[in-house]
């Protein structure tokens, strides 16, 4: 399983700017000017003589994204794919799998599904910079292709993702173009 973000805490990422959707109590702190006074805590505060304010952090897993290049589809790929999803899943940890024509499977797909939709998997015409823009950003993303150069694509979306791992399948014999330089 690839490393999904960065160190994380025990209960999800640390930060001030975590959603109010799946978070779960974190510690508190002292009220600042803008915080959200339905988080105050009230014991707290009469105990201390200072506002004090809940804070929370998001709980949810960091998420595995792989973007499959369809375009110039070999059986290595489409296996690679599946074994990244694949060892993400068993993890427990959401796994996604993504296409320029769009997505296989949602985050929450179970093994069985993913290798349902990755067995069906026919070549495409999209490029790998549709399903770059439409994936969503956070935890890893696993660029599988046999194009090299469509890896300086995943380093554009280097900034909404937490790591980036770029996989090149190529026919043995074939002779791939070199890799564009960052």
């Amino acid at each position: 399983v690839p490393p999904s973000g960065r160190a994380h805490h025990l209960e999800g990422p640390a930060g001030d700017h975590a959603p109010s959707g799946t978070v779960t109590f974190h510690t508190l702190r002292e009220y600042v000017v803008g915080d959200d006074l339905r988080h105050v805590h009230w014991r707290s505060s009469a105990r201390t003589g200072t506002l004090m304010v809940r804070q929370f952090v998001d709980a949810a897993l960091p998420t595995t994204t792989v973007v499959l290049d369809t375009r110039g589809l070999t059986e290595p790929a489409v296996d690679a794919a599946a074994s990244v999803a694949l060892a993400s899943a068993r993890a427990g940890y959401p796994a996604a799998v993504v296409t320029g024509e769009g997505p296989l499977t949602g985050a929450r797909a179970d093994a069985e599904t993913i290798l349902d939709r990755l067995a069906l998997v026919r070549p495409g015409t999209t490029g790998v910079a549709e399903a770059l823009r439409t994936a969503r950003g956070g935890g890893s993303l696993v660029l599988v292709t046999g194009d090299p150069s469509q890896t300086a694509r995943a380093a554009g979306a280097r900034r909404r993702f937490d790591r980036v791992v770029c996989v090149v399948c190529v026919r043995v014999g074939a002779v791939p173009p070199p890799a564009p330089q960052p």
